[in-house]
């Protein structure tokens, strides 16, 4: 497969970042942010930096794990299924729109200052034109956005220079005129300022080391062009009388007019904004005919918006739309509630893609291998999810309108068209409860025969079936603890990999390491005379897969292995551990800690009505392995005598169950599952019963069974009986 070439330094990558968020956001909304905050609107355009850059972070961590187009988008629609892409395309297409047809506007404003025009009616002329040149396919505009951006960032350096030494500190009070919530209102307006510096993990394909400059990028750029719009802001602020700057649509020409005077600076200063809203508003609705497009191709949208004009090649219907849409905004929409909604529907799916980060690595989805990682994880996530509300929330009515704007629409589209159209359900779906795998009946189930049949051993039935994640420490000593509860009975491997929906499971081959790892299994059935199937299987649901084969070989055992809690996650995932509460079969977690010659087993009994059960399993492994068992049980250190008798009689009973050499160990300790940690030095195998359900708490702090798994010297099995 062809890939781009990686030639895009630091440099560059900074380049794109600023070139990307210089616009309307500093040519016009200035004027609005101080009619809303006052002179604090500096602080306003600070804090909405602040609260982008969790975003910008997971944006480029996604973008190393899924470099393909469509960026936002994709990455909700692969983790919260087609129903979260279409809200996300929407709101995107939206935002973009909003952005756009506020470049408009500003373009009239700043043309006012050279000649008397009606700026609904010039905005609206100028939309014509672009949306003609979107559809004719000529981009000639957009191609020397860099170059206008440069001469933008150029004239916008040099009015924050010139202008520094002028500012009257007294023009600073009051500070905030409608107080604090004021201020964190007008951030979250302002917030589409910064919107563009996520476009950054668009080019991720094409940048050189990118987990050093993708990151390094991003905040260079977000800090550089912090810099100049504190500048320009504060300037502003303490130049420009608050009543002169307040709701002017050109307030940079403004700004410029109070520094030089009626020099011919200000005038060259506004022929720069009027080329700059031109290219913003251009490359806008460029950008924004290309969502609908993209949800076509996924079945989304009706295949109109996919179509293509048979002469000039471009997405005709997605254009019009666009054009239409970005008309109706600035006909009937107030300048600033423009710039809300773009900030609202841009804050929304921005805050999704921390949640989308969050997920993704929780949930430990094997195709998930971002080549950059974002620092401070979950923290920074968490702040952008904290923030990302708080902004939402301090905008009042409006974000109701703006999510009612966005959700509504996007429901009625999903469901009356899309959810037609497409089964993909997303990694949330795959994880969520699943009532399809519950009520299915698999002896009746012809599709999973065709499907699986065809060209894997399944025909036969198993009593272990061992299924390997790619992960594992030692596959063979995990396929070892699977032929020693099989007692000589078949056992079926099934070596999972895991693919996006997106992806055709018939384009995958077996990897080296794989038919490596064949070979050895094979050599492992020879010499155990033990029939031994493997069945390396690729699956967009690898949780159902795995349910199905239990199913289908009929198998008694299911064995995983899990090697605790992963580096930087923070919460507990197990495999399969959504799955615990229906399987049909005795699920067996392992944990090898590198431990080869079992000798010693030792039982941790929790007065449960699964230690019956955990025993004779231990047994059986004693015998198999001619290992000696310690059953072990902790109390407190002020139980009294009768409750010590009480349990000696417990563990005595439990001894008959094993024919294998058996000892009983009752430890006193207030901390149990540390006493049983310190105890577990002196074995090879901690053998306990698991449990189905864990709180949510526990989900997220940890559980017993988890620090067992994590803190145990030796090699450890949790047993789940069927149920």
């Amino acid at each position: 497969m062809k890939t781009l070439e990686r030639r895009l330094g630091l440099g560059s990558v900074i380049a794109i970042g600023i070139s990307s968020m210089l616009g309307s956001g500093i040519f016009v909304l200035p004027g609005i942010a101080a009619a809303t905050t006052g002179p604090s609107a500096w602080l306003a355009y600070l804090l909405a930096g602040i609260g982008i850059l969790p975003a910008a972070l997971s944006k480029s961590e996604l973008s190393t794990a899924m470099p393909t187009s469509g960026g936002t988008y994709v990455y909700l629609e692969r983790t919260f299924g087609p129903l979260a892409g279409t809200l996300a395309g929407l709101g995107l297409f939206m935002s973009i729109l909003l952005k756009s047809s506020f470049a408009l506007v500003g373009f009239g404003a700043y043309l006012s200052v050279f000649t008397e025009v009606n700026v609904i009616n010039i905005a609206l002329f100028l939309l014509l034109a672009i949306t003609l040149l979107n559809i004719f396919g000529v981009k000639k505009v957009s191609s020397a956005l860099v170059f206008v951006v440069s001469i933008s960032l150029m004239a916008l350096t040099f009015l924050f220079t010139s202008s520094l030494v002028e500012v009257d500190t007294a023009n600073f009070t009051p500070f905030m005129t409608h107080g604090s919530w004021g201020l964190i209102s007008t951030a979250a307006m302002v917030y589409v300022s910064y919107g563009g510096v996520t476009k950054i993990a668009a080019i991720a394909e094409e940048v050189k080391d990118p987990e050093k400059n993708l990151p390094r990028g991003i905040l260079w750029s977000l800090l550089i062009i912090s810099i100049i719009y504190f500048g320009i802001m504060f300037s502003m602020m303490g130049i420009v009388p608050l009543n002169e700057i307040s709701g002017s649509l050109n307030p940079i020409y403004v700004l410029s007019k109070s520094v030089f005077a009626d020099s011919g600076i200000s005038y060259g200063i506004a022929i720069i904004a009027v080329i700059t809203m031109v290219s913003t508003a251009n490359a806008g609705i460029l950008a924004a005919s290309r969502f609908p497009f993209a949800m076509s191709r996924d079945h989304l949208l009706p295949a109109k918006f996919g179509t293509l004009h048979r002469h000039f090649l471009t997405p005709i219907w997605s254009i019009v739309i666009s054009g239409m849409l970005m008309a109706l905004a600035i006909v009937f929409l107030e300048i600033d509630k423009i710039a809300k909604l773009a900030s609202s529907f841009m804050i929304i799916t921005f805050t999704l893609l921390n949640l989308t980060v969050i997920i993704l690595r929780e949930t430990r989805v094997q195709w998930y291998k971002p080549r950059y990682k974002s620092p401070l994880y979950p923290w920074m996530q968490i702040f952008g999810l904290i923030s990302g509300v708080a902004l939402l929330v301090s905008m009042g009515e409006l974000t109701l309108v703006a999510i009612m704007a966005l959700g509504i629409p996007s429901v009625l589209i999903y469901f009356l068209y899309g959810h037609r159209f497409t089964e993909r359900k997303g990694v949330v779906g795959f994880r969520r409860f699943r009532k399809d795998i519950m009520n299915v009946k698999l002896k009746e189930d012809k599709d999973f025969a065709k499907k699986y049949l065809e060209f894997l051993s399944f025909k036969e039935d198993a009593k272990v079936v061992v299924s390997l994640f790619g992960k594992e420490r030692s596959p063979e000593t995990l396929i070892e603890m699977g032929l020693a509860i099989s007692g000589g009975s078949k056992v079926e491997v099934a070596h999972l990999t895991e693919l996006p929906e997106q992806t055709s499971l018939s384009d995958i081959d077996d990897s080296p390491q794989i038919r490596s790892l064949k070979r050895r299994i094979e050599a492992m059935s020879h010499i155990n005379i033990t029939p031994i199937s493997f069945d390396p299987l690729v699956s967009h649901d690898i949780f159902k897969t795995i349910f199905e084969i239990t199913q289908r070989v009929h198998c008694q055992w299911l064995m995983i292995e899990w090697v605790g809690k992963s580096r930087g996650a923070f919460t507990v995932h197990r495999p399969m551990g959504w799955l615990k509460n229906h399987l049909n079969c005795h699920l067996v977690t392992f944990k090898d800690n590198g431990v080869r010659y079992i000798r010693k087993i030792m039982v941790f009994v929790r007065s449960s009505a699964k230690d019956r059960f955990v025993i004779t399993t231990a047994d059986h492994l004693a015998k198999v392995f001619n290992a000696e068992i310690t059953l072990v049980r902790v109390v407190s250190p002020q139980v009294s005598e009768d409750i010590l008798e009480l349990e000696r009689n417990y563990l005595d009973d439990l001894k008959k169950l094993s024919e294998a050499s058996v000892t009983s160990v009752i430890l006193e300790s207030e901390n149990t599952i540390q006493a049983i940690i310190n105890e577990s030095v002196e074995h090879d195998l901690v053998l306990f019963a698991d449990f189905r359900r864990a709180t949510f708490p526990r989900q997220i702090f940890s559980s017993e069974a988890d620090r067992l798994f994590s803190e145990v010297a030796c090699s450890v099995v949790s047993i789940l009986p069927s149920r």
